[in-house]
């Protein structure tokens, strides 16, 4: 009995663990997002939620501890995960929106192994290259430009309402999209994680219970 209760206790483990992981890319979904909000509605965000967001463009691992290295990284998307488990989620409509977006544009991608390749390839050439910090103006429109040439030649694409006076400003718009670059990325890895939709959910309050612990 005592083995099967070990057993039991680490499968548990493993599970919460599982689902920590998860929650974290989900959240890191979120921020990409709801920084894109803030850009299109203020002309301006976050700026730790935004370089942490931008980092994980050209971050190689799988593993999210290792792309968002403390819940303060996150601390933009684990709110806006908070408010929406909460149901209050009528502030939330064109985050949610950007987020069914980027999860039905990364599912296309992944059918389009060319736009794979050259996304892959430049992303390689911008970390042999560290001449800018990654939120410098520079490396903003080089991601802006590498978006624009890849996912912003999919179908449809991701409309982002706001503000005309920050939106038709060239830093800010390329801001967006580069931060829509890394919403793709998170949808990847989230995916990869084994998040799907229904999650939300199914497992609703465990999720809440994990975003109460990082953001105490």
């Amino acid at each position: 009995m005592m083995i099967f209760a070990l057993v039991a206790l680490l499968l548990n483990q493993n599970t919460m663990s599982n689902h920590k992981q998860r929650t974290l890319a989900l959240a890191s979904i979120l921020q990409s997002t709801a920084l894109v909000h803030q850009l299109a509605s203020t002309g301006q965000c976050n700026p730790q939620g935004n370089k942490a967001s931008l980092s994980s463009i050209v971050n190689q691992s799988t593993q999210i501890e290792d792309i968002f290295e403390s819940p303060e990284d996150l601390k933009v998307g684990l709110d806006s995960l908070k408010v929406i488990l909460d149901s209050k989620t009528k502030s939330m409509q064109n985050i949610m929106l950007y987020v069914i977006s980027l999860i039905n544009l990364e599912k296309k991608l992944m059918k389009q192994s060319q736009l794979l390749a050259k996304i892959s390839s430049e992303i390689e050439h911008i970390n042999k290259q560290e001449f800018f910090e990654i939120n410098h103006a520079n490396s903003i429109a080089r991601l802006a430009e590498l978006y624009k040439n890849t996912l912003g030649r999919l179908n449809p694409t991701i409309m982002v309402k706001g503000e005309q006076l920050y939106l038709s400003n060239q830093h800010t718009a390329n801001n967006i999209r580069a931060l829509l670059l890394a919403g793709i990325r998170a949808v990847s890895l989230w995916k990869s994680l084994g998040g799907k939709t229904w999650h939300l959910m199914l497992n609703k309050k465990k999720t809440l219970n994990i975003v109460n612990s990082l953001t105490a």
